[in-house]
């Protein structure tokens, strides 16, 4: 997370930590580095020649796109995907993730599902790239176990084609809980990185449950959850930053929610001195087929409506990108490939993390 400068909480450390060593910082949780490097000998932005070794330009500066280099992690699990690539500006990514599955069985979900959580370090805070991965991991591993004991057992039936379960209360109240107590861990990863380097990481955090038919998100920050399946496609979470509170108060016309340092100048987030406890949660029914987008806003900063990341995942798939479709014709990672190359051809000014997974029953 780009904030300006503007660094959410806590003292501003005197010195940064040693640089990251960027196989061991990746993520472990079913998340490993690619070992693609980037090969651009010219720059896409100015068309330049002189590209140094890590991809960056050196005549205007910018990260050449769409290769993925030795800072981008890549998970594929097949129905649920990520990938986090540092773009074309920043030296080190300084995003999180974590995936996992939830097979289905017996004693557990019907259709099965996935867990995944997006974390963004802040980048005027010293140690939240660490913190933010350390985050992610922890919250992916809790969010996997608790979710598939918060399952039903037997998983129930599947809705009638066309219409969306209504979630049981006990089940709405176990999957809120488990966002809540994942996200706990989330926080105390996050400090215990604090603890051992002596700075004030922080981070913000957006997970996902998928269930069955059922969705669960909790956030804190501005990281996003969009779902696209057969109801439409719509932005589930709602932005932690001081413009969009203010939009809500009235204060701010809507339009002006993500412009500007308040647009990106968070409210809630992991780490010291957080202000709000417990994060924002919101359970919804699903109807296949679809998709679960998870991500930063290295991401939603060049496609934040819900109707123009739709027409992205669709274009994932070889569709004519109108936004209509579920993007449901190609595999997770291929459009979490999609979605990181729209952004960074866009400008990748920013960390781009996306987390792609399907709506169980899609296939």
């Amino acid at each position: 997370m780009d904030t300006g400068g503007t660094q959410p909480a806590g003292p501003e450390p005197s010195a940064p930590p040693p640089a990251a060593d960027p196989v061991a910082a990746s993520p472990t949780v079913a998340a490993s580095p690619t070992t693609e490097a980037d090969r651009r000998t010219a720059c896409d932005e100015c068309g330049a020649t002189a590209v140094d070794e890590d991809g960056f330009c050196r005549v205007c500066g910018l990260r050449t796109a769409p290769l993925h280099g030795p800072d981008t992690w890549l998970s594929d699990l097949g129905t649920a995907a990520g990938l986090s690539d540092r773009g074309r500006v920043h030296i080190h990514n300084e995003d999180g993730m974590g995936l996992e599955l939830i097979p289905p069985g017996v004693h557990g979900p019907r259709l099965g599902g996935a867990v995944g959580v997006v974390c963004d370090g802040v980048s005027s805070a010293f140690g939240s790239g660490p913190a933010a991965q350390a985050a992610a991991q922890a919250a992916a591993a809790a969010l996997a176990r608790l979710a598939a004991a918060a399952a039903p057992a037997p998983g129930p039936e599947p809705a009638e084609p066309g219409t969306v379960r209504a979630v049981a209360p006990e089940l709405h109240r176990a999957l809120t809980t488990a966002l809540t107590d994942a996200a706990q861990d989330a926080q105390d990863a996050v400090l215990s990185v604090a603890e051992e380097q002596g700075l004030a990481p922080a981070c913000t955090f957006v997970g996902a449950i998928v269930l069955d038919d059922v969705l669960a998100i909790g956030w804190l920050g501005d990281s996003r959850a969009y779902l696209v399946d057969g109801a439409g496609a719509r932005v589930l979470t709602e932005d932690d930053t001081m413009a969009a509170e203010a939009v809500r108060a009235g204060l701010l016309p809507p339009e002006l929610a993500e412009h500007g340092r308040a647009a990106h100048t968070i409210t809630r987030w992991l780490g010291n001195a957080r202000t709000s406890w417990p994060p924002r949660t919101r359970v919804v029914g699903l109807r296949p087929p679809g998709r679960v987008v998870l991500c930063s806003d290295g991401l939603w900063n060049y496609a934040s409506a819900a109707s123009a990341l739709a027409a992205h995942v669709d274009a994932s798939g070889s569709g004519p990108g109108t936004g209509t479709s579920t993007g449901t014709a190609a595999a997770p990672i291929a459009v979490a490939r999609h979605l990181v190359d729209v952004a960074l051809r866009a400008g990748g000014a920013d960390n781009i993390t996306v987390i792609v997974i399907d709506v169980p029953g899609s296939a």
